[in-house]
Order: C-alpha cells, then sequence, then structure tokens
C-alpha cells in the first residue's frame, strides 16, 4: 500500500498551463478541409488551445508563387518561368478558418516555394522543396510581401500577437538540404526582413530537434544583432531518429518489410512492425523531458523557450498514440512543468496527418490527440484532466513511488496519479491509500484505464473495421467520455483517507470538496 498525505495548506505554486499554448499539425494545406477544422476546433473549445502551428505554409499545394511553366501545357512558351505571380491568398484563407474558430496561427515558415529554391530536393510525403532559396535578396522580398498581407487582411495589433517561427527542424535532413551555416544566414535574412516591416512582430528559432543548435544559434544572433524574440525546440523520449538507427534496428525493419511482403501485411500494420521497438523504449530515462526543458532553459535564460513539439514517442505507427500509454506519459510530462518553458506545445492535434503516409484506418498510432474519425483518444483525454486543475499547485512529497500532483483552490484539492512507465509491457497494480488533513463532503474520480476512456478497445470489439460510419464514431466517441463518478472515503476528526487501485499507466483525477 502506497501512502500519500496531502495538506491543504501546504505551499503552493502556480499550476504550470504551458501545454495550452498551443498544438502543431501536419502540414498547411490540410487546413482547407472541414474534418481536420473540426479537430482543431475541439482541441480549443475543451483543452483551451490557443495557437496552432504546421509545417508548410510556403509549400508549391499553397500556390503562393505561381509560374506559367508549372502548368504542364505551358512548358513550351518561351520565358515561361519568368512569367508568375505571388499570392497568399491560401494562407489567408486558412488563418482565417483559424481565427474563426478561436485558434491564433503559430506561423512555421517553411517551406521553400519551388519558384524560389536553389535546388529541388524534396523531403516528406507531400513533397516540399528543403532547400535554400536562390537569392536571398528575392526571399527577403518574398517574406516583406507576405508580412505586408497578413498586416493588411488582419491589422498590426492581431498579428502582432503571433509568433513567426523559421523553418522546422533545420538539423534533420529530411526538413532541410542546407548546413548548420545556411540555416542562419536563412534566419538572419528572415528575421530582419520580418522586423522591417513592423519591429513588434515576434520572430524566433532555431526550431531544431532535440534542443539541438542552442548555444550556436544565440551566439550567431548576438554577434551579428539578428533579432530573436524567442528560442523554439523539439523533443521526444529518445528522439526516435536521433537515438533509433543503429545496426541491429535497421536489420529489424527489412526483416520486418521482407516478412509483410510474404505475408501480405497491410500498410498500417507493417509500419507499426518496422518501427515500433517498445524494448528501446522502455530504457529511456523517466522524466527526460523535464531534463531537457531544464537544460533548454538554462542556455537562453533571457528569452522565453517555446517547445514547439513533443510527444511520447517520436515514431509513426506506434500503438502508444492510440493507447493509455501516451496519456500517462502526457500527465506526467506535463506535472513535470516547472515554468522552464513559456510554451509547451504537443505533437499534434489530429490523426489526418501525412508526412510518411496518410493511413485511413480508424487508429494507426498516429500521433494526433484525435483520431480519423474525430474521435478524442486517451492523451486528448489526459489533457481535459490537466485542464480541470485547480490554479495552485500543494508542495508534496518528492520520489514517490508513482506520479502525482496536488492542487487546490484554497478549499477543494485534487489529485492527479499516475504510475507512468516507459514500459509498453508492464502491468503493475498499486494501491494507495491518501489521507487528506480536512474533511472532505464529496469525493470524485475521474480515469483513464482499459475500461475508461479507450476508444481503441471499442474499436477492436466491433471487429476493428478499417472504416467506421459517422454513427459508429460519434457512438464510441460518447461511449469513451471523460466521466466523474463517485468515490467511496472516510471523513472525521478533521481527516479525509481515501483509497484507490491503478496500474501501470492508468491516470486518474480524484477531486475532494468541503461542500457539494
Amino acid at each position: 500500500m502506497l501512502q500519500f498525505e496531502i495538506q491543504r495548506n501546504a505551499p503552493v505554486r502556480p499550476t504550470d498551463f504551458s501545454w495550452q499554448m498551443g498544438l502543431g499539425n501536419c502540414h498547411a494545406f490540410l487546413l482547407h478541409r472541414a474534418d481536420m477544422l473540426r479537430h482543431v476546433k475541439l482541441a480549443h473549445d475543451e483543452l483551451g488551445i490557443r495557437y496552432l502551428r504546421c509545417h508548410g505554409v510556403f509549400d508549391d499545394d499553397m500556390l503562393t508563387v505561381q509560374r506559367m511553366g508549372d502548368c504542364r501545357m505551358f512548358r513550351t512558351v518561351p520565358g515561361k518561368n519568368k512569367i508568375r505571380e505571388i499570392n497568399f491568398r491560401q494562407i489567408g484563407d486558412i488563418y482565417d478558418n483559424l481565427l474563426e474558430i478561436g485558434v491564433k496561427p503559430f506561423v512555421e515558415l517553411s517551406f521553400m516555394p519551388s519558384a524560389l529554391a536553389k535546388g529541388k530536393k524534396l523531403g516528406l510525403r507531400y513533397d516540399p522543396n528543403i532547400t535554400m532559396p536562390r537569392s536571398l535578396d528575392e526571399w527577403a522580398d518574398y517574406i516583406r510581401r507576405f508580412i505586408r498581407f497578413l498586416l493588411d487582411r488582419y491589422g498590426a495589433r492581431e498579428v502582432e500577437s503571433w509568433y513567426f517561427e523559421v523553418w522546422n527542424e533545420p538539423d534533420l535532413s529530411c526538413f532541410f538540404s542546407g548546413t548548420q551555416k545556411d540555416y542562419f544566414k536563412l534566419y538572419e535574412t528572415t528575421a530582419k526582413a520580418i522586423k522591417a516591416e513592423d519591429e513588434k512582430l515576434r520572430v524566433g528559432g532555431p526550431s531544431t530537434s532535440a534542443c539541438k543548435w542552442l548555444p550556436e544559434f544565440l551566439h550567431f544572433c548576438e554577434i551579428n544583432k539578428v533579432p530573436c524574440d524567442f528560442v523554439s525546440t523539439h523533443h521526444y523520449p529518445g528522439d526516435a531518429f536521433g537515438n533509433f538507427i543503429n545496426l541491429n534496428n535497421v536489420k529489424h525493419m527489412f526483416t520486418a518489410a521482407m516478412r509483410a511482403v510474404k505475408n501480405r501485411t497491410d500498410l498500417s500494420d507493417a509500419m507499426t512492425d518496422m518501427f515500433f521497438l517498445p524494448d528501446d523504449a522502455k530504457r529511456w530515462d523517466k522524466g527526460t523531458l523535464a531534463k531537457m526543458d531544464r537544460a533548454a532553459k538554462a542556455r537562453c535564460p533571457d528569452l522565453p523557450l517555446l517547445i514547439t513539439e513533443w510527444n511520447s514517442m517520436a515514431v509513426f505507427g506506434s500503438p502508444v498514440h492510440d493507447e493509455k500509454y501516451s496519456a500517462a506519459f502526457a500527465v506526467k510530462t506535463c506535472l513535470d512543468l516547472d515554468g522552464s518553458a513559456e510554451g509547451y506545445m504537443f505533437w499534434c492535434c489530429s490523426d489526418l496527418f501525412e508526412e510518411q503516409f496518410m493511413l485511413p484506418k480508424p487508429f494507426v498510432g498516429s500521433f494526433g490527440l484525435v483520431s480519423n474519425d474525430g474521435i478524442p483518444k486517451p492523451n486528448f483525454r489526459g489533457f481535459q484532466m490537466l485542464r480541470q486543475l485547480y490554479p495552485n499547485r500543494l508542495e508534496t512529497k518528492k520520489d514517490a513511488a508513482i506520479d502525482y500532483g496536488a492542487f487546490t483552490d484554497g478549499e477543494n484539492v485534487q489529485i492527479l496519479l499516475t504510475p507512468q512507465s516507459g514500459d509498453y509491457h508492464e502491468n503493475k497494480r498499486y494501491e494507495v491509500s491518501l489521507s487528506l488533513d480536512f474533511e472532505a463532503s464529496g469525493v470524485s474520480v475521474q480515469r483513464i484505464d482499459d475500461e475508461h476512456c479507450n476508444p481503441k478497445r471499442l474499436w477492436r470489439e466491433m471487429g476493428s473495421p478499417d472504416n467506421l460510419t459517422r454513427r459508429q464514431a460519434l457512438e464510441i466517441a460518447e461511449k469513451t467520455r471523460l466521466t466523474e463518478e463517485p468515490l467511496p472515503f472516510q471523513a472525521g476528526s478533521g481527516k479525509t483517507e481515501i483509497r484507490v487501485s491503478l496500474s501501470t499507466n492508468d491516470v486518474l483525477l480524484i477531486t475532494a470538496k468541503t461542500e457539494e
């Protein structure tokens, strides 16, 4: 039996809600989809999300720069590529869509329009050009025109409340074909172009993976007098493709691929077999993101730190993204927040996602909080719990056997519990006794576990259909809502005693109130 004593009058600090700043969300073109916008609105309405960040606002499918030669029927026209037009209307359309549902754009300035690009190297499934601009002067003019478009369309007061982040993960070859030096020059040109139009606009970077390049980036900005209003970076436990590619794993991927061919395995299952390696994950240090947060903040003590991507795994096709494992990881990670970051943006909002493949089945291990069919997943429910937390966090015992936090509004108390573990196969049972130093008049509990908030289980009970009807999706969403149930307790002599049972990677939010 694990015993915890909660003192309502213990010292407090403000509850950290930096995760509410925003979410990531695949690439810009998808924000023309009505279902995608429903998913974003759900996150705004039920989680309190304020900003949305997406890749590829400058991708060719956004039509910001069109040349006559881009159309096959005109490719024989002399000087075809010198006849062109710059127009940011489609970006305006998606930003209009976000603003109408109450979400502000977090503007990731990527990738390179082909008409401005130095090279032809493409990345990801949707073919963004990931090269440097052919001319930095031409790029600067393009950025200035983009900023003027935004200021004219939305007004300075609105746009000054946004963030402008230069590129995405330029340290990874799948996102940027240049060097660190190239990126720094690109950042300098971009930041100065933005400030030339409005000095109050916030611009930052380097938007790297695994908290890389921060000292070098800040040094570059300092010695070259380059504007930088915030530092942005990303991290995942293990940072899969940094600590993931080794000889054994490469052999496994090839073996899994050959097995998929032999067994005629479909793409969704093949991706999981190839890339989901739970034995690697269980070796990651618990609380590793918090350690990276503190280290990153130490490198930029005088600037806001924005973690603009994080998740329980960086591997697409991992079952954990659809299960309570991800909810427990998200809750534990947010319990670790200590004010180091001004923004802590989970990747990502929706399973409508196509960096590798747009896999259409209901649950395919994609990164989102909301499934392809609009069903909130367990991690969504974990953030719902986090949103409910009282504004003050109580000081509690450190180094407990399971992760927990206690919160108060001055009268009532909440306890958030999760035996979070990176071991996908672990299934320990915990008995917990909570002793509160006041008499509660009522106690309730909300649960994320195998029986509660588990839409994947209901889908499997339906026979795991490849496609859900609208009615089936609504039924699953309704049956897996976060619900509040009464919890037995004993109160007297100025105390309240509560006992609960929970298993590895369950999440419980217990609320003890002094008045019903």
